[in-house]
């Protein structure tokens, strides 16, 4: 594990540049972080989350800070959940969708609080999309309500997304029909889609 955050902070020696480890040394380093998390004690979630946050702050390059985002995604720690609401305000989009993914794998209310707020305040398309389809992965009934508040948007990728989403979190199936969603967000029982017929199923088909 040291040997890992020695990559990570660029302290290992390379034949390139002496003293200085690559850019995909270091995100090697940061996947075997990633990929770690599953098996890590409770000990080892601690100290790494708390390296990996202190990286986090220290480091320059939006591309690492992305791969450190998403190497802390699977640690159960405050550590780790601090770092990635800190992420959310990142001045890189990229570390910013980063985190709204790496929270997307956190099925918890405080989670859909901060994906709510990437997804009313953030300022790059992209991240709200990002937000909207993590919500859907978090799979916790309180995204209902801001999925609902995508819907009411103009942009057909935000309506698209807030569909797919709502359809994750709620198990219901109600089709690509906006009003259909926005009634059932309400609290309505939106009508059943007609059924199609065999000839209509084939017209479509050729």
């Amino acid at each position: 594990m040291e040997k890992s955050f020695a990559y990570i902070k660029g302290e290992t020696t390379t034949d390139v540049v002496p003293g200085v480890s690559s850019p995909a040394e270091r995100m090697a380093a940061l996947e075997a972080i990633r990929q770690r998390a599953g098996s890590a004690g409770p000990d080892e979630s601690q100290q790494t989350s708390a390296q990996l946050a202190a990286a986090y702050q220290d480091e320059t390059d939006p591309a690492i800070r992305a791969a450190i985002v998403r190497a802390g995604a699977g640690y159960p720690t405050e550590a780790a959940r601090n770092m990635l609401e800190t992420a959310l305000a990142d001045p890189d989009a990229d570390v910013r969708i980063a985190a709204c993914r790496a929270l997307g794998q956190k099925a918890d209310a405080d989670a859909v609080r901060m994906l709510g707020g990437a997804l009313q305040s953030d300022v790059d398309t992209d991240v709200r999309l990002a937000a909207v389809a993590a919500l859907g992965s978090t799979g916790h009934s309180s995204a209902v309500p801001l999925l609902g508040q995508a819907l009411e948007e103009r942009d057909p990728a935000m309506q698209y997304e807030a569909v797919q989403a709502l359809r994750s979190v709620t198990g219901e199936d109600l089709g690509n029909n906006v009003n259909h969603w926005r009634q059932f967000v309400q609290g309505e029982r939106p009508p059943s889609a007609e059924p199609v017929s065999i000839v209509e199923r084939f017209r479509r088909i050729f």
